[in-house]
């Protein structure tokens, strides 16, 4: 199963989802399950953001490889589910993979997850948190 966190950017919130997941399934032995993120604004190529470099840092997961990239109806198709962090990005995942929409979930049900841009590592911490049991609940629920 592969799965596809995707915010604005591909710079803080997806990119800590995606690398949260992995590290769940790298500490379950889960090979059959991974992540991977984009952004519906995203430049391919980017940086995760210095502080959710951080979050990933406090937790004992190496973010230094990471990379950000565009959300495309390509990337889509390669996907089994398809999480957006936010209603805004569910819309725009819709419009740029309209055939792939059923694949669409919000990671926080009908909650947005906040965006953290602009704020220091501990609201990139907090945003973070709002985000765990949520990506916790993914993670039992796919592996079964």
């Amino acid at each position: 199963m592969r799965i596809m966190f995707v915010c604005t950017g591909n710079s803080c919130r997806s990119p800590m989802a995606d690398l949260y997941f992995n590290a769940l399934c790298q500490r379950a032995n889960r090979s059959d399950i991974a992540a991977c993120s984009s952004g519906v604004c995203a430049w391919d190529g980017g940086l995760i953001s210095r502080p959710a470099a951080s979050v990933m840092e406090q937790l004992g997961i190496d973010s230094t490889k990471f990379r950000s990239r565009r959300f495309t109806s390509e990337l889509a198709h390669q996907c089994d589910l398809l999480i957006a962090m936010s209603n805004s990005h569910r819309d725009a995942m819709s419009q740029i993979a309209p055939d792939q929409s059923v694949k669409i979930r919000l990671l926080l049900k009908e909650a947005d997850v906040p965006d953290p841009f602009g704020g220091s590592s501990d609201h990139y911490m907090k945003i973070f948190e709002t985000m765990k049991p949520a990506l916790d609940e993914l993670f039992r629920s796919v592996a079964g």
